[in-house]
């Protein structure tokens, strides 16, 4: 099996697990520069975020599911759902792991 294979299956197991979370996110939003997106946990942390990690961020509002997020992205870059399940759950596990998302 390929190793493409096998992330791209990961990232549709882990989607499977997380689907039904609502994330939200944390932090607060200091500004923009160029493509990068600055967002402050605290003080001392302050992450900077791709365009499209930002973007995920702020649909993380507590009131829709990952499979909500899912849908609209689909629906606003007009790709398929299953192209956009892998790079969401790479980009929420991310966030998440810098506890920027919360479910």
């Amino acid at each position: 099996m390929s190793e493409e294979h096998t992330a791209d299956t990961g990232a549709k197991s882990r989607y499977e697990e997380i689907r039904a979370l609502k994330p939200l996110r944390q932090g607060t939003f200091l500004g923009e520069e160029g493509e990068k997106f600055y967002v402050a946990k605290s003080e001392e942390e302050v992450y900077e975020l791709s365009p499209l990690a930002y973007y995920i961020w702020l649909l993380c509002d507590g009131e829709h599911t990952v499979e909500d997020v899912a849908n609209t992205i689909s629906s606003e870059v007009n790709m398929p759902l299953e192209d956009i399940v892998e790079p969401l759950v790479e980009v929420l596990e991310s966030l998440h792991g810098a506890q920027l998302v919360v479910y």
